[in-house]
């Protein structure tokens, strides 16, 4: 009984250990700025296809997705990662200035962003899962972001717990966070993303 839990802990642990340094490769391999959004989006569709079936997740099948990903993926990173950027800058302005006004812009501002990221994630899962075009993929994502308080609620303080860890522990972004974000939203969305199948079934 001890053995299997400890042998099935050890598997997770390589699993994420060697996602993360898939997402590493290939992010080099684009030269990380046209790279990270490809790797990213490697990373969710291995992890989607196999979970924690340790043996399937091979170097070949993630360069060939990468690859595969290139264009697609780079459209979601920038897409989102403008948006982010141009929200970022004005909330950066914002809590320059005092008065009871701005601070509601900030709160908006901060909602915003935390909304971005949450889609972004969305997006990444969906587009592992189905196959439609990037438009209503990211159509999809938003309405997602918007269907679930909880699960968001879930991406953004799950993003936020892991990301203080690495603060706290470096190594980890070398050997996990970037994994770990993304197995971690693969189960925090699992429910919706149920439901959104259940749902195309009994339309068709």
């Amino acid at each position: 009984m001890i053995g299997k839990a400890l042998e099935a802990f050890f598997i997770r642990v390589w699993v994420i250990i060697k996602l993360n340094l898939f997402f590493w490769a290939f992010s080099t391999a684009g030269l990380f700025f046209a790279g990270v959004g490809p790797a990213l989006k490697t990373v969710n569709e291995l992890f989607a296809a196999h979970e924690f079936e340790y043996k399937e997740i091979t170097f070949k099948e993630g360069w060939k997705l990468f690859k595969t990903n290139f264009k697609r993926g780079n459209g979601f990173f920038w897409f989102y990662g403008g948006i982010f950027a141009v929200l970022a800058y004005n909330l950066y302005l914002s809590v320059q200035i005092k008065g009871l006004t701005f601070l509601v812009v900030d709160f908006i501002l901060l909602f915003a962003l935390l909304y971005t990221y949450a889609t972004y994630q969305y997006t990444l899962l969906l587009d592992s899962q189905y196959e439609i075009s990037a438009k209503n993929v990211i159509k999809l994502a938003f309405i997602s972001t918007l269907s679930s308080f909880t699960n968001f609620l879930k991406l953004v303080i799950g993003g936020a717990v892991i990301l203080w860890f690495t603060w706290k522990y470096k190594g980890l972004i070398l050997f996990g966070t970037f994994a770990i974000i993304q197995v971690w939203n693969f189960y925090a969305t699992k429910t919706w993303r149920v439901l959104i199948d259940e749902r195309l079934e009994t339309n068709d």
